[in-house]
């Protein structure tokens, strides 16, 4: 009798979500279409990523050498031209190493990793190079990652939207001109999402920065700085049709 009572529980539990789901689905024609926009723009802004490790088999002699690495590093960092309000360090981090046998059962103690997390918000690329090149000669520095940007995304993101916009009205038209029917008007769409889900979010999708020239994998360490970078929009828009 209780399997019989869950059984029947459950079946109202799918029946009331379905029906709410379903609730959700316009009782009137539509389509859905998906407009996109993509600029290219020389990026003039650059963040730059790396990290600090250092080890040894006594724990303040690790730390020292961390502080020493970190101290040396901002100052000739200063040199180049960075200035300290750029220059973001994270929470230092320490981890005993330890030898192991062939099983992975950790063993006596080797010794002490301290590491460190770092960003360099560099506004002048001109001397990108010169950075790059002294983290890659820098002992115990690692992980080095850079993401260009510029300075007007916002700006040139509202254009982006507009444009996306644009497209997605001209494409809701082509296909309704195809059918023989009629556009009415926007029913809905929002800032995240698309269409994969039918109608589970409606709108803008986030951007995507693309590096130019990314088919040949360019490791994110070199000296390479691309001539542009991509911001793209698009957005999902669900348009009513006439009667």
């Amino acid at each position: 009798m209780e399997s019989i009572v869950r059984f029947l529980g459950f079946i109202f539990f799918f029946c009331t979500s379905w029906y709410g789901t379903a609730a959700t689905i316009p009782d009137f024609p539509f389509v859905t279409v998906t407009g996109e926009s993509t600029s290219k723009v020389k990026p003039n802004i650059v963040n730059i990523e790396f990290s600090l490790l250092t080890f040894d088999k006594e724990s303040n002699k690790a730390n020292q050498l961390h502080q020493e690495t970190v101290g040396t590093l901002v100052e000739e960092l200063k040199v180049i031209g960075v200035i300290s309000k750029d220059i973001s360090s994270f929470e230092v981090s320490k981890r005993t190493t330890r030898e192991r046998d062939d099983r992975y059962n950790e063993l006596s103690i080797l010794g002490y990793e301290v590491s460190q997390s770092f960003n360099v918000q560099l506004n002048d690329l001109t001397v990108y190079s010169e950075i790059t090149k002294l983290l890659l000669n820098t002992n115990n520095v690692e992980n080095i990652h850079s993401k260009f940007d510029t300075t007007e995304r916002k700006s040139i993101e509202a254009q982006l939207i507009k444009k996306a916009g644009e497209n997605a009205k001209e494409k809701a038209l082509q296909m309704a001109s195809g059918l023989d029917v009629k556009i009415d008007s926007v029913f809905a769409f929002n800032d995240t999402g698309s269409f994969s889900s039918f109608f589970a979010t409606f709108g803008l999708n986030s951007e995507r920065i693309r590096v130019a020239e990314q088919r040949r994998r360019v490791p994110p360490s070199t000296l390479f700085i691309p001539q542009f970078i991509e911001i793209s929009k698009s957005i999902n828009v669900v348009y009513r049709l006439e009667n």
